[in-house]
């Protein structure tokens, strides 16, 4: 049972990086071109789905990691210490999405069309880059999952 419960979080997890991916790397860049300001009412809506439904993804995704974590405790010392970076990193990146790309997207949420504040542009560039070092930490805590399921006596059979 608890092998499936690993092999869930390591899905949802997989599946969370390869969303906040293809928003950082394939669709912020191609709402962003030239004369990007038409695509603004698309930037919103996504801006309101991904508002909706990613502070429930990606809390559940650390209450899961630590519910692994302290499921798996007695595990080999290189397994928990992998499943600590990994929660650890969790906490991380949802305090720093909490503090740097939610703000700015409840801003772009509530932006009035036909008056943008003087540095829309400025604000849409910074979300892209913090968005950018939120997918490397998640990048790096889901390797840190993969390496933790490796070195489990679940992963290792």
């Amino acid at each position: 049972m608890l092998n499936l419960f690993f092999l869930a979080v390591i899905v949802s997890t997989a599946l969370l990086l390869g969303n906040e991916f293809s928003v950082s790397a394939f669709v912020h860049p191609t709402l962003a071109r030239k004369d990007h300001r038409g695509f603004l009412p698309a930037i919103q809506t996504f801006a309101s789905l991904f508002g909706t439904v990613m502070p429930f993804w990606m809390g559940a995704t650390l209450c899961a990691h630590a519910v692994l974590l302290v499921a798996t405790w007695g595990w080999s010392w290189r397994a928990t210490l992998l499943l600590l970076a990994s929660c650890i990193l969790w906490i991380g990146i949802v305090v720093f999405s909490v503090l740097g790309p939610v703000p700015i997207n409840n801003q772009v949420r509530a932006w009035i069309l036909d008056a943008l504040p003087a540095d829309w542009e400025a604000q849409r560039r910074r979300w892209d880059r913090l968005n950018a070092a939120r997918v490397a930490l998640v990048a790096v805590a889901f390797v840190c999952l993969i390496l933790a399921y490796k070195n489990s006596p679940v992963g290792r059979s």
